[in-house]
């Protein structure tokens, strides 16, 4: 009984002992995941709590199928060294990892599955319990004895709770080692994204991609082959440690090496023994590649491109983590590319609509149509740097092509040259078929013609306005495949851009001759009008110089007959009436030339509005007075003037203007009637009426009344005389308008702006008479009357005076030296006066020299400065200004310091 007793003492006293070796082991495990302290300390407390002498744990390497001896205790450290690693299979210890289950041996030496090594280390019994969870093994316990032990259930038992103790540690520890080494592999992927995506430059990002590629692998060599739009192939775009041949290299699903078969299926391919793969690149031969791993590159279901990496290490293996790994980070570095292309796509548009406004703007930046084409081309060259840019146009009524504009290889020796449509060339057959042409290989296209063996691909575009063709775009390139969709899809546009420029500049050619012929014809049938008028006028200007030359030449007779008999007093009142019909013939001419337009001063000044409209009063009284008064008409002139300021224009316009409006209005009373001139001042305008009481207007003339060519009076007008009117009016800042009704008459009313202060006359300072001053003056004229004249009205005051018939004797007499100041006529022949001023201001350019001449203010003054002019005298001439001039060249001589060519009189017009 007592012996029954104890033994169930002794029994529970196992049981306990045993429970708490579990529960302490149990707890050390739990406090850690990891690996290496899960097994030091699980052998260390059975070791201290079993008693056993000699254990150990082996872990299985799943990557090489083998068991390592990860911890032990009470082996010698050769035993160790030589069960360091077992094959699954290999001893007692192999067969349990091979099975999983365990072994319990109590006289090792005699086991099938003793090792020697084993027996020579002296082990005599032995235990191997498999460490396991429900679907994995993770190794194995060992416990062995160097005496024979004949292993209990009990600790049979007790073994088999350490395993499972052990095995659901080592899988908590395997999961958390997977999740540490997944969110270690996340980080690095993560810290690889963010150094990738930070960049922007394709070739960047493609280095950084292939360099992480084979760092992740721990491989050497590495290529990416990305999708190439222009040659519609992969295309190698970056390497690392292989040759710089493999970049721009062609890979399409059936050409050698890994990157075709992962075109192809398009899931990761790897090559165990790249070496002897009969699919292998033979130019990477002296590579020795022994391992290579392609991945695809997907984005959104689509292949961008593919990543390959190798190693040449034939200990290197890339195990499935790897390759995941790999393959998780070939994802992301797809998307990457994708986003840089997208980048470099934008970039790319961005640059495109640059180039297409610029195009535009340069296009629309001229009407010239060869300016045109050259920038055109010079652009397209600049931008693309293709080999050619030549634009043909087409001849119609020859069928053929006109080399226009071309800039680029061969240059000189094509442009000006001819194709035929529909025959010589691809720039012929668009020519035919109105549509776009490409070429990617000339060599292998019918329609090429053969000019420059450096051609290697061609684009030819059709230059159409709507459904006609004017020309042709041809662009060339040295490179097969030379042009991308983009490319084409630009130069589709910009010829559409050119099509239009070169219609608009052809249009605005045209219109611009049409308008200088215009403007020609306007001019002959202005100056035709002007005629008109002035040769109805001219029955009037005889009129008057009737008149006058009755008043002189009658009193010169009265004057000769009677000289003897008629009284000092009597004889100066006849003189006098002859000076006067004199002056007012001369004013007559004046007032002519003022009408026809031929006097040079035509610059804007500051004019009186009164002055001018009695000007135009006295030059059109032919017209409205003397004409009518031949046929019994009366035409009344009235004129109410009110006090208005200056204007600033044109005084030769606006008398034109005035002359037109009188012009129509007498037209207008062919029964006669009253015309009437009046001014008003408004704030802003200065405003001048001209009223007639004739037949009036309706309002269709009224309303086309400043129309070019719209005339009421049939062919003998030119319709031009109120539209010339409306122009002048503009010039001026002003306006121009009409008021009329049939039967009650046509008001015009001319506005022109204000705010001019009138400026006052600068006339030259008089001069005093002085006995002191006595010049000596050379007068050359060609004509005997004005040298006599000239002579004797100097010679009364006191000058010496020396007269010359030509500008060739004048000169001499001038060298003799001696002379004051010059008069000289202007047209003579031999030398004219503008030969006589330049020589004599070259010879004394301190002398005045004066013209005397009938052309007045015709003349340049920057001709007549140019040509040593000082001061021109117009015919006929003023006894008392000719004295003043001659005082007042005296004055300036006499008070100049010294002779220069820049001490001049100032120049006045009389």
């Amino acid at each position: 009984m007592d012996d029954h007793q104890g033994k169930a003492t002794e029994e529970l006293t196992r049981l306990n002992r045993e429970l708490s070796l579990l529960n302490t082991l149990s707890q050390i495990i739990n406090q850690s995941v990891d690996f290496d302290a899960i097994l030091n300390n699980s052998l260390d407390k059975i070791t201290e709590i079993a008693g056993v002498p000699f254990s150990g744990i082996y872990v299985l390497d799943e990557k090489n199928q083998e068991l390592l001896f990860a911890a032990y205790r009470g082996f010698s450290s050769d035993f160790v060294k030589a069960v360091r690693r077992l094959k699954i299979g290999e001893g007692v210890t192999g067969k349990a990892a091979q099975l999983g289950e365990a072994f319990f041996i109590d006289d090792y030496a005699v086991s099938p599955h003793a090792i020697p090594i084993a027996i020579e280390e002296g082990l005599r019994s032995l235990a191997v319990i498999p460490i396991k969870s429900a679907t994995k093994i993770y190794g194995t316990l060992n416990i062995a004895w160097k005496e024979p032990h004949s292993i209990s259930i009990s600790e049979k038992s007790l073994f088999g709770s350490i395993g499972q103790i052990l095995g659901g540690a080592m899988e908590r520890a395997s999961y958390y080692g997977e999740n540490l080494r997944r969110l270690e592999e996340l980080k690095t992927l993560y810290a690889i994204n963010q150094e990738i995506a930070s960049r922007l430059e394709l070739k960047v990002v493609l280095q950084k991609i292939v360099e992480k590629a084979i760092g992740l692998l721990g491989a050497e060599a590495g290529i990416v082959a990305l999708w190439d739009r222009r040659r519609q192939c992969y295309t190698g775009a970056v390497v690392h440690n292989l040759p710089e041949s493999m970049i721009g290299r062609e890979f399409h699903p059936t050409a050698e090496g890994i990157i075709g078969e992962v075109i192809t299926k398009k899931t990761p391919v790897v090559y165990e023994d790249y070496g002897e793969h009969p699919n292998r690149i033979r130019d990477l031969d002296p590579y020795r590649f022994k391992e290579v791993v392609g991945l695809p590159l997907i984005v959104r279901d689509m292949l961008i491109g593919t990543m390959v990496v190798g190693s040449s290490d034939p200990r290197k293996h890339f195990g499935q983590s790897e390759i995941d790994l790999l393959f998780n980070f070939a994802n992301q570095a797809a998307v990457a590319i994708g986003n840089t292309i997208l980048y470099e796509d934008s970039l790319t548009k961005i640059d495109q609509l640059t180039t297409l406004y610029e195009i535009g703007r340069t296009l629309s930046s001229t009407l010239d149509l060869d300016d045109l084409l050259r920038k055109g081309m010079e652009m397209i060259q600049a931008r693309f740097g293709y080999a050619s840019c030549g634009i043909l146009t087409l001849d119609k009524e020859k069928a053929e092509l006109r080399v226009r504009q071309l800039i680029g290889k061969d240059a000189q020796d094509l442009r000006g040259r001819r194709f035929r449509v529909g025959v010589d060339g691809i720039v012929g057959w668009v020519a035919q078929t109105g549509e776009p042409y490409y070429a990617p290989d000339v060599s292998k296209d019918p329609h090429y013609l053969s000019i420059s063996s450096e051609t290697k691909s061609e684009a030819v575009f059709p230059l159409k306005v709507g459904d006609e063709i004017i020309g042709v775009l041809n662009i060339e390139s040295n490179e097969l495949r030379g042009f991308g969709e983009e490319d084409l899809r630009i130069l589709s546009l910009f010829a559409n851009q050119l099509s239009i420029a070169m219609q608009n500049a052809s249009l605005f050619s045209d219109l611009r001759q049409t308008l200088q012929h215009l403007k020609e014809v306007q001019e002959q049938i202005v100056q035709t009008e002007k005629l008109r008028a002035l040769g109805e006028m001219a029955s009037g200007v005889a009129h008057d110089f009737n008149n006058l030359l009755a008043v002189i030449l009658g009193n010169i007779q009265l004057l000769s007959h009677q000289l003897e008999s008629l009284s000092s007093q009597e004889i100066r009142e006849r003189l006098k009436i002859v000076e006067r019909a004199s002056k007012d013939g001369a004013e007559t001419v004046r007032r002519i030339q003022e009408f026809t337009g031929v006097r040079r001063d035509r610059e804007y000044q500051v004019l009186s509005i009164h002055e001018i409209i009695r000007e135009v009063v006295a030059i059109t009284q032919p017209r409205w007075k003397d004409q009518p008064q031949k046929k019994g008409i009366q035409i009344d002139m009235v004129t109410d003037l009110q006090e208005v300021p200056p204007i600033l224009g044109n005084a030769s316009e606006i008398r034109e203007v005035l002359t037109n409006i009188i012009f129509n209005a007498v037209d207008a009373m062919p029964r006669g009637g009253t015309l009437t001139l009046s001014t008003y001042l408004h704030p802003e305008w200065v405003e001048i009426r001209v009223s007639d009481t004739g037949i009036g207007m309706s309002e269709e003339v009224k309303r086309r009344i400043f129309d070019p060519f719209f005339t009421t009076k049939g062919p003998n007008s030119s319709g031009l005389g109120m539209s010339v009117s409306y122009g002048i009016v503009r010039r001026h800042g002003g306006e121009i308008l009409v008021e009329s009704e049939p039967g009650k008459g046509t008001t015009f009313l001319i506005r022109f702006p204000v705010g001019y202060e009138k400026e006052k006359k600068k006339e030259p300072k008089a001069v005093a008479e002085s006995k002191e001053i006595r010049a000596r003056i050379l007068v050359i004229d060609d004509e005997p009357f004005v040298r006599d004249i000239l002579s004797k009205m100097f010679g009364l005051k006191g000058h010496e005076v020396v007269v010359a018939s030509d500008g060739e004797e004048g000169i001499d007499r001038f060298k003799s030296g001696g002379f004051d100041l010059v008069f000289t006529d202007l047209g003579m022949p031999k030398v004219s006066g503008w030969e006589v001023g330049k020589t004599i201001k070259t010879l004394s350019p301190q002398t005045p020299v004066i013209m005397i001449t009938g052309w007045g203010t015709e003349l340049d003054p920057v001709k007549l400065s140019e040509n040593g002019i000082d001061r021109v005298v117009t015919k006929p001439f003023n006894f008392e200004e000719l004295q003043q001039v001659v005082l007042q060249a005296m004055e300036t001589r006499r008070s100049s310091p010294q002779p220069s060519s820049e001490t001049q009189m100032s120049r006045r017009q009389l």
